[in-house]
């Protein structure tokens, strides 16, 4: 099966999000590799120059998936992605996500994504989500779609990997006061995390708001406690994915011990 000229458009308007919305572009030999056990693969396309020991083991794995893999010149793959060093491997993978309720029945700590515009540090708060075992995300959907070429590609595909809720933040408040669990903000001046952590018995819904304005007006009608992450004065304010992390393995991490 060879990429046809309309087939490397379909495939450039899916990596913009002007495709069909439930599609969506994976770039990368083992992001790729990696999501065919999601069982949300459903098309795989790599160049036709690709070494052979690589091309070989890759088919195999796609073949043992259920999937055909289609073949492109290097040049076709490289327009349609949006790295600068493709590894000429790309998939198009459905949209897994589920409702809020089913991510709320999941146990342990859920993370909400409030309106974070950076697809990088919507990437990486997957990839915090999945190091630190959490049950799942909430995603306003004002913020960076998680299954975005740019986002996607930051969390290595791991958004396929961790169930995810996108949704109207309005909607996902009334979801998580629905479910009754606590919640709690990660902003500028809240009280230590490190000394909180301590207080808390069960596990809630750690929001963590826009680069800008923090967590929007429907997370605070939940009347969360802030949660903050103590740095050295002077020091620049951390990024909210890094601060996320921080907070979540403390959070985690210290129920464990």
């Amino acid at each position: 099966m060879q990429l046809s000229i309309a087939g490397r458009k379909r495939l450039a308007q899916i990596a913009r999000g002007k495709g069909d919305p439930g599609l969506h572009l994976l770039e990368g030999l083992k992001a790729v590799h990696d999501a065919l056990a999601t069982g949300h693969v459903v098309e795989v396309w790599r160049r036709d120059n690709l070494a052979a020991d690589t091309a070989i083991a890759f088919d195999r794995a796609c073949a043992d998936a259920g999937l055909e893999v289609g073949l492109a010149k290097a040049a076709d793959l490289d327009r349609v992605g949006g790295v600068r060093t493709p590894q000429g491997i790309v998939a198009v993978v459905r949209d897994p996500q589920r409702s809020p309720d089913e991510v709320l029945a999941q146990p342990g700590w859920v993370l909400w994504l409030d309106g974070l515009q950076d697809p990088g540090n919507v990437g990486s708060a997957f990839r915090v989500a999945v190091a630190f075992g959490a049950a799942g995300l909430l995603v306003s959907d004002d913020g960076a779609h998680p299954l975005g070429a740019k986002a996607l590609r930051a969390s290595a595909g791991l958004a396929l990997a961790v169930p995810f809720a996108r949704g109207p933040s309005a909607a996902l408040a009334a979801a998580v006061r629905l479910d009754g669990r606590a919640a709690w903000v990660l902003e500028a001046g809240g009280r230590d995390v490190f000394e909180v952590v301590q207080e808390i018995e069960t596990p809630g819904v750690l929001v963590v708001g826009s680069e800008g304005r923090g967590p929007g007006e429907h997370a605070h009608s939940l009347d969360p406690e802030g949660l903050g992450v103590p740095i050295e004065p002077g020091a620049e304010s951390l990024n909210a994915a890094v601060a996320l992390g921080v907070a979540f393995a403390v959070l985690v991490r210290s129920r464990r011990a």
